[in-house]
């Protein structure tokens, strides 16, 4: 079947239950932990709300897990290298834009936003976790080095199908 492939985030509230689940917390104490509203763990994690990458990192901290792995399944769960490598989310973006010559504009009509809700991010603002990753595919980078400053910044092709065959020297 050919088609756009789906986007990394659609995991994540898979992840949030799995990720709850082996810490073995209900989602009341879950919230609480997190400092969020009982819904809007629910939310997420019945795939009803999209978050804000704020949101999975107070979840990801919470449940001590790591956020790039919770949001957009790069890494491992239990990764936890040091957030924000790089500057902020808006500092990364605003750099990449001008590394590519683009303007807000220009980046925005690539990903359906508007100049001004680059414009946002870039000065510090939050955006849901799907409209970096669309910034980040528009950019060529990781959504989770966008986001979070966690590597690679650059996510390798995944290869679907069988896996090269291997000759006998490579399996030693």
């Amino acid at each position: 079947v050919s088609g756009r492939k789906n986007p990394l985030f659609f995991g994540l509230a898979l992840r949030l239950k799995q990720a709850r689940s082996q810490a073995g917390l209900k989602r009341l104490p879950l919230a609480q932990k997190a400092g969020l509203a009982m819904a809007t763990g629910r939310d997420v994690e019945l795939g009803a709300r999209v978050p804000t990458v704020a949101t999975v990192l107070r979840l990801a901290s919470a449940l001590q897990v790591s956020a790039a792995w919770l949001a957009y399944g790069v890494g491992a769960a239990d990764d936890q290298q040091t957030l924000q490598i790089g500057g902020t989310m808006g500092e990364r973006l605003a750099s990449l834009r001008a590394d590519r010559a683009l303007s807000r504009a220009a980046l925005g009509r690539t990903c359906g936003l508007s100049a001004r809700a680059i414009a946002k991010i870039e000065a510090g603002g939050q955006s849901g976790v799907d409209v970096i990753e669309s910034l980040a595919m528009a950019l060529g980078v990781s959504p989770a080095w966008l986001a979070y400053g966690a590597e690679p910044r650059v996510l390798s092709q995944i290869r679907r199908g069988r896996p090269p065959a291997q000759s006998p020297a490579d399996a030693r």
